[in-house]
């Protein structure tokens, strides 16, 4: 059983995560190639990671739609997602440098909301990992600044400057490469009585969604709320309230604080998330079996319906052109062969495509004039919205196709 007071199976690793050293050196070195066998290592608790949840095949390092005609060569590497048998994190085997930040940023209003909460003002500093968070703040006079990640700069930053009352971390839980140095820096840094504030991807909604697609190189680990707790407590940390971030792609915003604060006390939300996380059986292994089987079925089900169609002289096209929509795209084998081409609202005559795949992007207006069979939604969008935004740009009102969580024709 995963909880915050089970340290056990944690413990018992004397190493936590791998080392700074190894980690340069592998990004010098580029993306490692996981091979079965390997002894590819939970980034949590050092235990081989055996159980897999997600083989998605050859996913291009960078998903962001390229021009056609550009002559680049599309880096791709293999995205397979395991879940460690000890701590039971979720992760992405050696998964290599963050191209870009994946988390969502805060809504304009977040910094309002926590200014007030916590009665920031000019005289209370506010820090964190990405400088880009920042402006909100200092719009409203408070002294806020950009730190690094790690225990060793935190010790230094306490030399030097007053500690953070409040701290971003935004998604350290799902890129530090080295967990136990960023979580360790992260207790150093905050001041006492502060708040240090988290994005984690939502795993147990993107498993009941079998939202794969959601799967990137660009966030290696994925932890539940039970083992985000679990990482936190080692470290002196206490998730105390949890909330939903608006925006595309399921995640969760995480407010800690120091162990020793007593004036925080834990909310229902998280109670709540803890039972429900258990209830889907995110402490064993029979939830992450599942997943595997469905994301293989799913995968199959996409390529089965493409051929189909090629074979009967149907044509198919696609909408939705974001990372998502590249990465199930790479995932399940799709190029102009089978479709020949998705739609995007903001995208005009611009020559792009998918990466990977090399499916073209067009304007919604595409559609009027070719008149597919069947339109292939990519990108994760519910039918309803995704007939809403069609309406206001093509008069085409076909069937849509809707591959997640399984394959659904409406």
């Amino acid at each position: 059983m995963v909880r915050p007071g089970d340290a056990g199976v944690m413990q018992r690793r004397s190493v936590l995560g791998t080392s700074l050293a190894r980690d340069m050196d592998r990004e010098a070195g580029g993306l490692d190639l996981f091979k079965p066998g390997q002894g590819q290592t939970c980034r949590g608790c050092g235990a081989t990671l055996t159980e897999e949840v997600a083989d998605l095949g050859l996913v291009p390092l960078s998903v962001d739609p390229v021009r056609a005609a550009a002559g680049v060569r599309t880096v791709c590497a293999p995205l397979r997602a395991f879940v460690c048998g000890d701590c039971r994190l979720v992760q992405v085997a050696s998964g290599g440098a963050v191209l870009r930040d994946p988390a969502p940023c805060p809504p304009d209003g977040f910094a309002g909301i926590i200014a007030t909460r916590l009665r920031l003002g000019p005289g209370t500093p506010v820090a964190a990992f990405d400088a880009t968070v920042l402006a909100p703040f200092r719009d409203r006079d408070i002294p806020a600044q950009a730190v690094p990640t790690g225990a060793l700069s935190a010790l230094r930053l306490r030399e030097a400057l007053p500690p953070p009352v409040l701290l971003l971390a935004g998604p350290l839980l799902a890129t530090a490469m080295d967990l136990a140095d960023a979580l360790a820096g992260v207790r150093a840094l905050l001041a006492p009585g502060g708040v240090a504030v988290f994005d984690i991807p939502d795993l147990m909604a993107r498993l009941a969604g079998n939202r794969f697609d959601l799967l990137a190189h660009a966030v290696p680990a994925l932890p539940s709320l039970l083992v985000a707790e679990m990482l936190l407590w080692q470290h002196g940390l206490v998730l105390f309230e949890i909330e939903a971030v608006p925006g595309p792609g399921p995640w969760l915003r995480l407010l800690v604080r120091h162990e020793e604060d007593a004036t925080k006390p834990i909310a229902g939300t998280v109670l709540g998330r803890r039972e429900a996380e258990r209830a889907a059986g995110l402490e064993g292994p029979a939830a992450y079996h599942r997943a595997a089987v469905a994301v293989a079925e799913a995968r199959l089900a996409v390529l089965d319906l493409l051929v189909g169609a090629r074979r009967d002289g149907r044509v198919v096209a696609g909408f939705g052109a974001g990372t998502a929509a590249a990465t199930l795209a790479a995932a399940t084998g799709l190029g102009p062969g089978l479709i020949g081409f998705t739609v995007h609202p903001e995208v005009g005559q611009s020559g792009l495509e998918l990466p990977g795949s090399q499916v073209p992007i067009l304007p919604p207006a595409a559609l009027d004039e070719v008149q597919p069979d069947l339109l292939l939604v990519l990108d994760g969008t519910a039918a309803v919205a995704a007939r809403a935004e069609l309406a206001r740009h093509c008069r085409w009102d076909g069937r849509l196709a809707l591959p997640l969580p399984v394959l659904t024709i409406v």
